[in-house]
């Protein structure tokens, strides 16, 4: 048993080590400011002038709710602590490969909580490593994986046996910071409470604890935005904007695509856009580009539909429209995420005869998670909180299978080459 243990802390400070070594950050010739960050713009505001404003580096454009809250803070913090040069960028990227390193190194324990066992989580985060996906430590997609993987195995103990109150209100609490990472996860929170208030036996102090403190956590936030801007902003004001950008005339599935076309008028590129923004008020600005998009998605249903489609093949395969197979060879973390999206649904099917709790749980999030980003610009980052979700249980089915194949050679009986023959018995 203490040598299992041991084993098991090694590999994960294996994986640790193996994380940092793959994304060991670059030494950025540019300070955070002025790159075009909306996330390091705001950091900007807030280590300069104590103030969550200005996104865009094209103009100063005021006051805002254009991103959450918890992210552009930590990282004006470090443009306090080591200016607003290369020192600070650098920062930033080491704390993204830090932060990424923790996560996948916490990925073989989540994985044994949630009953798909020790094994499956080191296969998983070794998949990730070897894809490499890009790091993109200037954006909270990163961050948000690591207190969601947290919480989620936080939901798996409410959920599967008695809690104290006191781990209750704790996990309450991380449900309201991860709101003010990113408001993404609301549609999961919703359905996991549900789920423990009309279906789980729990104290009803721990239910109205998992209620009542995530939005007493985002209160002050709430209440800040309606002094701004004297008008109701749940977390972030941008939804319009970034509507009217992924759905318009020469728009297409790709965010990077996007920005290319004529149709992307965008305040973080487009001057005249960004005076706008200063003149009528972020807040006013959205609510314009949201009806704008909503006409336009009304007049043209089909184009809208198709990209939907497009979207959401590449929230999950990442590739749409384009073809490997006409001379071409398939990056190795694209085959990864081709194999992980089909295998992860064998895997919940095996793990629902387990563990019903976990199997519940992992397709809330593979199922409420990702909606808003079907009607957004793809980018990569987006499928990065959730792909513990996939590559996990993925990684289960093929342990499973594996070890079914094993026993199933070692257990069968040898088959003769000449059959017997009856009349020599």
């Amino acid at each position: 048993m203490e040598r299992n243990r041991y084993l098991r802390g090694l590999i994960t400070a294996l994986i640790f080590v193996g994380a940092l070594y793959r994304y060991w950050p670059y030494d950025f010739p540019l300070g955070p400011c002025g790159i075009g960050y909306e996330s390091l713009e705001i950091a900007c505001s807030l280590a300069r002038k104590a103030s969550f404003s200005d996104p865009f580096a094209i103009l100063p454009t005021g006051a805002s709710a254009h991103l959450a809250p918890v992210f552009p803070w930590v990282v004006s913090l470090l443009i306090r602590w080591f200016g607003d040069g290369p020192a600070a960028m650098n920062a930033v990227q080491w704390m993204g490969t830090f932060v990424l390193a923790l996560q996948l190194s916490l990925w073989p324990w989540a994985s044994e909580q949630l009953g798909m066992g020790f094994l499956a989580g080191v296969i998983g985060a070794g998949a990730w490593l070897i894809a490499g996906f890009a790091l993109l430590p200037m954006w909270e997609a990163v961050y948000v994986a690591l207190p969601i993987l947290i919480l989620v195995m936080c939901m798996h103990r409410v959920l599967s046996e008695q809690v104290s109150n006191v781990f209750a209100s704790l996990t309450g609490i991380l449900w309201g910071f991860i709101f003010l990472f990113s408001p993404v996860p609301l549609l999961s929170y919703l359905a996991l409470t549900l789920w423990i208030a009309f279906f789980k036996r729990i104290r009803r102090i721990q239910t109205l604890a998992l209620i009542v403190i995530p939005f007493v956590v985002i209160t002050p936030w709430m209440v800040r935005n309606y002094e701004v801007f004297h008008h109701l902003v749940p977390i972030r004001d941008n939804f319009g904007i970034e509507l009217w950008s992924a759905n318009n005339p020469c728009a297409t599935f790709s965010f990077d695509k996007n920005r290319s076309t004529d149709c992307y008028n965008h305040p973080n590129e487009s001057v005249s856009e960004a005076k706008i923004v200063r003149a009528s008020g972020e807040y006013a600005y959205n609510q314009l580009k949201l009806r704008e998009t909503l006409k336009w998605i009304g007049n043209n249903p089909g184009q809208f539909a198709n990209l939907t489609r497009e979207r959401f093949l590449a929230f999950w395969f990442y590739v749409p429209g384009v073809s490997y197979f006409s001379g071409q060879s398939v990056p190795v973390s694209i085959l990864i995420i081709w194999l992980a999206a089909p295998l992860s649904i064998g895997g919940l099917w095996l793990l629902f005869k387990t563990d019903r709790n976990a199997a519940g749980l992992i397709l809330v999030w593979l199922v409420l998670f990702p909606p808003a980003y079907y009607f957004l610009a793809f980018t990569t980052r987006y499928r990065y909180p959730i792909l513990w979700a996939s590559f996990m249980p993925a990684a289960f089915f093929l342990i499973r299978v594996t070890q079914g194949i094993w026993h199933a050679l070692r257990n069968s009986d040898p088959v003769p080459l000449i059959a017997d023959n009856p009349q020599e018995s």
